[in-house]
């Protein structure tokens, strides 16, 4: 029965989707002036099997940061800085600040105290390669105190805004910066560039690059998120990032019941989620066959709806250049909800380069996007170079 009101409200919620979309209307708040933010609280060497080869030094940072979720409360939190191999170049090198796709939210899942991933790890070692410093926050709850709310936005962009600010007070960088994210991390880079104008006024954005992009407006629906689903009775890569969601909400209201989510099929593994990392929780839920049909009750979306004003970026309009790339066999962010991000993002008047990559799912994508973001990006250095120089 489940099943036959899941197609149903797909069907209805998904065309609401690609019908109609509303204007943004979350305002970026600027964070409280008497909360001191973005200063080096301690930095050590990173472990050699948890740096990048193309390093030729690499830390693990802590800083001082304001919770986006509450937006008042000082905190710390953690991330790595990773600098080019050869001699420092006159005035610091260009940076770029690297937020990364999803790990999980428990604090042990944070990137600096892993191994990462061989598609960051040749991701990353191109920009450096390139003479580009790395700086790459952890996100708060990552490494750091409480529990990580995945996908807040405005918690996010403080977060990496406050990693780059704390990062070059120590450290040889230029004020010269690229915002790039991947899945998650192009959620938090964006909300960053959103954010910036008004956390961290005197920071010279270049660009951003986004890869996999979410994005979340008033037509988003749950049904549309698990729609791109080829065979909606496989397992589900996306319900893992449900569960963060939900416990996301649950952290703030600890009187929601999870049995109003999910069913009693997926809630053992709910409830593993706290604790487990991306990968593993991936597969407990593919081991319990966890899919859409089986593992939602229908007020997930209600869920999805409360949680969307913390979801949704403070501004589609970025004064900087933007380049969007997009898998189109991409299944974990669907491809229709970024169609319309790159849309609703150059009708608000954004420069954007839009690329597809057919035949390229979700991780898939990152690093062939390099062939079309990286003479995005030194075209856009160039110009700023020549333009500073006149």
């Amino acid at each position: 029965m489940f099943n036959r009101l899941w197609r149903f409200i797909s069907a209805a919620l998904f065309a609401s989707l690609v019908i109609g979309r509303a204007a943004h209307a979350v305002t970026p708040e600027a964070a409280p002036a008497t909360v001191p933010h973005g200063a080096i609280v301690d930095r050590q060497p990173l472990e050699a099997d948890h740096g990048l080869p193309e390093a030729g030094e690499q830390f693990r940072i802590r800083y001082s940061s304001i919770d986006g979720v509450g937006g008042i409360e000082a905190r710390e939190d953690t991330g790595a800085v990773f600098l080019p191999k050869g001699p420092t170049p006159p005035g610091g090198w260009p940076v770029v600040v690297w937020a990364h796709g999803t790990v999980g939210v428990a604090s042990a899942c944070a990137p600096s105290l892993n191994v990462r991933s061989q598609r960051d790890i040749q991701y990353l070692g191109t920009w450096l390669s390139l003479g580009f410093a790395v700086v790459a926050p952890d996100y708060p709850g990552l490494g750091s105190r409480g529990l990580h709310h995945y996908l807040n936005s405005r918690a996010q962009a403080y977060s990496v805004l406050d990693s780059l600010l704390a990062a070059r007070s120590v450290f040889p960088l230029q004020n010269r910066v690229v915002l790039v994210g991947q899945s998650q991390g192009a959620h938090a880079a964006f909300s960053a560039a959103g954010y910036q104008p008004q956390y961290a006024p005197d920071v010279k954005v270049i660009a951003t690059v986004l890869t996999g992009t979410p994005y979340f407006n008033a037509q988003t629906s749950a049904a549309m998120l698990f729609a791109s689903q080829p065979d909606p009775g496989a397992p589900d890569p996306k319900i893992p990032y449900a569960m963060y969601l939900f416990l996301s909400a649950a952290d703030r209201d600890p009187t929601m019941h999870a049995s109003r989510y999910f069913s009693p099929q997926a809630l053992p593994v709910l409830n593993e989620a706290r604790m487990l990392c991306i990968d593993e929780l991936t597969d407990h839920s593919t081991a319990a066959g966890l899919n859409a049909g089986n593992s939602m009750q229908p007020d997930i979306q209600i869920l999805l709806d409360d949680l969307t004003p913390s979801l949704r970026y403070p501004t589609l309009h970025i004064r900087h250049p933007v380049f969007i790339g997009m898998g189109m066999n991409d299944i974990d962010v669907p491809v229709i909800m970024q169609q319309a991000f790159a849309r609703d993002v150059t009708q608000a008047g954004t420069p954007t380069l839009v690329r597809s990559y057919e035949g390229l799912d979700h991780d898939a994508t990152v690093n062939p996007s390099l062939r079309d973001s990286v003479p995005f990006v030194l075209d856009l250095m160039s110009a700023t170079q020549r333009a500073n120089a006149q």
